[in-house]
């Protein structure tokens, strides 16, 4: 099935129910409408990435990924 969006795992389980699918579904259409707009959330998540890509950089056990292109 071809989807722009990026499933978990678990999605495809068996176990899985359609009510759980779709309350995943739900949730990832409001995470997106919510990263377009300028909310309090997008400012976070931008935040939270930006916090995460400069410990990444000084964190000196990680290896940038271009040297091995």
């Amino acid at each position: 099935m071809m989807t722009d969006y990026d499933l978990p795992v678990w999605f495809w389980d068996p176990e899985t129910t359609d009510e759980d699918r779709s309350d995943w579904m739900t949730q990832e259409r409001c995470r997106r409408q919510a990263m377009r707009q300028q909310t309090a959330y997008r400012r976070r998540m931008e935040q939270s990435a930006e916090r995460r890509a400069r410990r990444e950089a000084a964190n000196p056990a990680t290896v940038a990924v271009e040297e091995y292109r």
